[in-house]
């Protein structure tokens, strides 16, 4: 350990330099750890160090920060969704496919594997069919289907049609318990974000910046080689299922690996950051700033991917070849596709205006 937790007085003066609004929307959505309290502390101190009351219900601003507002209310995702395929792939659409249902609260990623191309197959075709079939089966169903029985179902409906190819997958779905099923085959990834407080290295004042709360782990037999499912007789291994406990105003940010071969995770969150930071501190809605970001994401992705020859160009890609013995440099040029969700509750909908209800998708 590096550093070690500044001391209460220092706690104290660095809020002082935060407006009491932005403490109070801080503190709204602190937990009741032993170190919370100086966060607490702290909220409960004005701009010139007053000591206020404890900040209660009567909450007017319309921020996602606080776990308050989940208490009795329904959560639903607000998505955006970005797609930018592989120069030489526009022409068919690239080979990933995406969904996002606000309906039934669920979304997906997948990337057709490309080495069927080789043998005139459309890796993208095989992918968006499988998506489409498990979003099927998830509307189809009258009650809250596990994600491995939708993909289960899917798989076993697309292999009966002959299509051929193959893909990696990754399911999510927002549970009526206010969990986030996430489901993952192959190397697609997930990130989790929460707006909390942290301070800037050379400053005093903290600021919200999306921590990681959950990040998926890739699944691959060997380096650039992802578990998939596929239209030959090969075993498929068990994806990851996992669920995460969430509160209004997480993020969750579901890529395929075109997005997180090229960029790092710290990466992803600075670009949040530099999206929906003014919106977090204002109070203002933060859905409006969503589909910037997504495209965001997805551009700075390419961006990087471009840069193949760039041997001073340091990737997650390289890193991982890397880590096998590897020499690897430079960006991975691939599709990039990204799915946001923000997970707003009913009492917040107004202030993000109406719920949203258009399907999100590529299949056709």
């Amino acid at each position: 350990i590096s550093s070690v937790s500044r001391p209460l007085h220092a706690m104290v003066a660095a809020a002082r330099h935060l407006t009491a609004r932005h403490l109070r929307k801080a503190a709204s959505g602190i937990g009741r750890g032993p170190g919370d309290r100086y966060l607490r502390l702290a909220a409960s101190i004005g701009c010139r160090g007053e000591r206020r009351a404890p900040w209660g219900a009567s909450r007017t601003f319309s921020d996602f920060i606080s776990a308050q507002a989940d208490e009795g209310a329904r959560l639903r995702l607000a998505f955006a969704a970005a797609c930018l395929p592989h120069p030489d792939k526009v022409d068919r659409g690239g080979e990933d496919g995406y969904f996002a249902c606000p309906s039934s609260r669920s979304f997906g990623v997948a990337d057709g594997v490309g080495g069927w191309a080789d043998n005139g197959v459309d890796p993208g075709l095989f992918a968006r069919r499988l998506l489409q079939l498990c979003l099927e089966r998830i509307e189809d169903s009258k009650s809250e289907l596990d994600l491995q029985e939708v993909l289960l179902a899917g798989t076993e409906k697309l292999l009966s049609e002959k299509l051929e190819g193959g893909t990696t997958v990754m399911l999510g779905r927002l549970c009526e318990d206010s969990t986030m099923a996430i489901l993952n085959l192959g190397d697609s990834g997930a990130i989790l974000l929460r707006p909390a407080l942290r301070t800037p290295p050379g400053s005093d004042q903290p600021l919200l910046f999306p921590r990681v709360v959950f990040r998926s782990s890739d699944q691959t037999h060997y380096f650039n080689c992802p578990y998939q499912l596929g239209s030959g007789s090969a075993p498929v291994e068990a994806p990851d299922f996992v669920r995460v406990r969430v509160r209004t105003g997480d993020l969750v940010v579901a890529a395929t690996d075109g997005v997180f071969d090229n960029l790092f995770d710290h990466q992803v969150q600075a670009i949040v950051a530099r999206h929906l930071g003014r919106a977090w501190s204002s109070g203002a809605p933060v859905t409006p700033h969503l589909q910037g970001l997504a495209m965001s994401i997805v551009k700075q992705a390419q961006r990087i991917g471009l840069q193949e020859d760039h041997k001073d160009i340091i990737t997650p890609f390289a890193l991982s070849a890397h880590s096998e013995g590897l020499s690897f440099r430079g960006g991975k040029l691939d599709d990039t596709t990204v799915v946001i969700g923000l997970v707003c509750s009913d009492k917040t909908g107004a202030e993000e205006g109406e719920e949203q209800t258009e399907l999100l998708q590529n299949f056709k």
